[in-house]
């Protein structure tokens, strides 16, 4: 007769198995944590770059524009106070829970010190602009020629006390990282952190 332990091994091999059958992927998809840094997947709202893997899971970022022609805010580089989390945080992660599953991406967060290293606080979120330290780190993937505009970041150029007060670290369809004020309108690729063990389909 098997004893409880036993059991409860048995009832998890099961769930287990069940997980992983619900996973099985269909015809042309791969797992993600498959794909190298610089390689690209297709969804329905548009083909993602994989940037790095770690223990979270795979930072992503969406290869064209989300949106163009869209504003950081009035008159701040907060980006916490800033209308472009408004954005981000309901018509962008409506859309990308939608398409990846709203338990597929994975909460997480980011410091938010301007370039010069000037305090702004952290934030956590599921989907959002790029920070200006990854934007270096995955550079080399970022560059894209015939994106229409240049693409914010989260991160402020420095403080209104060092005479930037409505600057923002944004980065060209080229790669190159620079400064734009906060009022302008420019376009948006969305960063995201989703679990390595969901299914994606290869670019052709």
């Amino acid at each position: 007769m098997k004893s409880v332990i036993e059991k409860l091994k048995d009832v998890l091999a099961e769930l287990e198995a069940k997980e992983t059958e619900g996973m099985e992927p269909v015809k042309n998809q791969v797992q993600l944590s498959t794909l190298a840094a610089g390689q690209k997947f297709k969804t329905g709202i548009g083909n993602f770059i994989v940037l790095a893997h770690d223990k979270n899971g795979t930072k992503v970022i969406q290869e064209d524009f989300f949106a163009k022609d869209v504003k950081f805010d009035s008159n701040s580089p907060d980006y916490t106070k800033s209308d472009l989390k408004e954005l981000f945080d309901t018509e962008i992660l409506a859309a990308y829970e939608k398409e990846f599953g709203e338990d597929n991406l994975v909460e997480h967060t980011v410091d938010l010190k301007s370039v010069d290293m000037q305090d702004y606080g952290l934030v956590t979120c599921k989907v959002r602009p790029i920070a200006f330290d990854e934007a270096r780190e995955f550079n080399q993937f970022l560059a894209k020629a015939d994106l229409p505009d240049w693409w914010w970041t989260c991160t402020p150029w420095s403080t209104k006390e060092r005479g930037w007060e409505r600057s923002v670290a944004v980065v060209s369809p080229r790669g190159i990282i620079g400064w734009y004020d906060c009022n302008c309108v420019i376009g948006v690729r969305p960063f995201c952190i989703l679990k390595s063990n969901i299914f994606v389909s290869m670019e052709e």
